[in-house]
């Protein structure tokens, strides 16, 4: 459901389940096995509808140049297969990852991300570099402001606003497209290598801080411009990332993405059985994705050609803002509303919507 629901983050559905669900390993395995799916389907809404979260803010505009080829079925395509090959080939990786996760130390977290923070910065061009650290600051500020606010559900005012509304916002024209027919335009060598290549990236992303899919995804795309390789890139990197932040939990306690740190909360520690199952699930949610995700891709896809885009994103927006009173009551509303403007002043200024990770990454640089 979150992973084909616009603006919809599965961190959102798992904290609602949370509510309302007994804290024991059967609601540690549907959580996670959720969010796994949602990173093979999470390109449907942003395809298709323009939508992106953190995940997959890079991954659009490369897909949308697919799209209006007629070809967006065949990303859906590349995001499940990059997906799955993601899983097969972080499986032999494994027992490396988890010998050198837990050698992360905080010291090297930060270093990482002063660097991060100005590779994103001066990856842009000219005047676009003041506006990348306009950004960043921005969004810095608003992170700081957030730690002082009573908020329960901070993250999702946070990154709904950054990424999701002014997606919604600049999406309300009607648009044409031919949805395709699914093939990958692509050799097999390549989606092999640039899946393995995504893998290592989504590695690395789950063990160092702030350094999400999307930057990772960054970073790769300086290994190839073309949309097919950098969509594959950038798709095993998020599914990658999230079945090796898994292990990093299961050794350290670290959490690098929401499902996890709401599974710490009530549910700290697993056992070697407990990480096994979740190995195990994983693979048989891949199967299942594969089985169907196509399908539901294209009948999504056909079910959008005649939709009025403005009326959807208006009934979206109106969903996410009681879901944003429902959490945190008008100081929900106030921080979804500031958060927006970041992100919407970050679309107008042309610059990556990355640069956005500002909220995270400045509290770092200076607590």
């Amino acid at each position: 459901v979150s992973g084909i629901t616009p603006a919809l983050h599965v961190n959102t559905l798992a904290t609602l389940l949370h509510d309302i669900s007994k804290a024991d390993f059967n609601f540690v395995f549907l959580i996670y096995i959720m969010g796994l799916t949602h990173t093979f389907l999470d390109a449907i809404p942003s395809t298709f509808l323009g939508i992106p979260e953190e995940e997959t803010s890079l991954s659009v505009l490369p897909a949308h140049r697919l799209v209006h080829q007629g070809k967006g079925l065949e990303v859906i395509n590349i995001a499940i297969t990059a997906s799955t090959l993601a899983l097969i080939f972080a499986l032999p990786l494994l027992p490396l990852y988890l010998k050198l996760a837990p050698l992360y130390k905080p010291e090297f977290g930060k270093l990482f991300v002063l660097i991060l923070s100005l590779f994103l910065i001066l990856t842009e061009r000219g005047i676009k570099k003041i506006h990348a650290l306009l950004i960043f600051m921005l969004s810095g500020a608003l992170g700081l402001m957030v730690d002082a606010l009573p908020l329960k559900e901070p993250y999702f005012h946070i990154f709904v606003g950054l990424f999701g509304v002014p997606a919604l916002i600049v999406g309300m024209e009607n648009r044409k497209f031919e949805v395709g027919e699914g093939e990958i335009e692509i050799s097999r060598w390549r989606i092999l290598k640039f899946s393995f290549f995504g893998t290592l990236l989504g590695a690395l992303a789950s063990i160092l801080p702030t350094f999400t899919s999307s930057q990772a995804a960054l970073m790769g795309s300086f290994l190839s411009k073309e949309e097919r390789s950098f969509l594959t890139i950038a798709f095993s990197v998020n599914t990658a990332n999230y079945f090796f932040s898994m292990g990093n939990f299961y050794l350290t306690g670290r959490t690098r993405n929401g499902i996890l740190a709401l599974i710490r909360e009530s549910y700290p520690i697993l056992s070697e059985r407990e990480f096994l199952i979740l190995i195990f699930g994983s693979f048989c949610a891949a199967a299942l994705v594969n089985l169907y995700g196509l399908a539901l891709g294209r009948g999504i896809g056909k079910a959008l050609t005649g939709v009025d885009y403005r009326k959807l994103n208006i009934s979206i927006l109106s969903a996410v803002f009681m879901l944003s009173f429902y959490f945190d009551g008008i100081f929900g509303i106030l921080t979804l509303i500031a958060a927006a403007s970041v992100g919407y002043t970050a679309i107008e200024l042309g610059v990556k919507r990355t640069n956005c990770m500002g909220v995270l990454m400045l509290r770092i640089l200076i607590k």
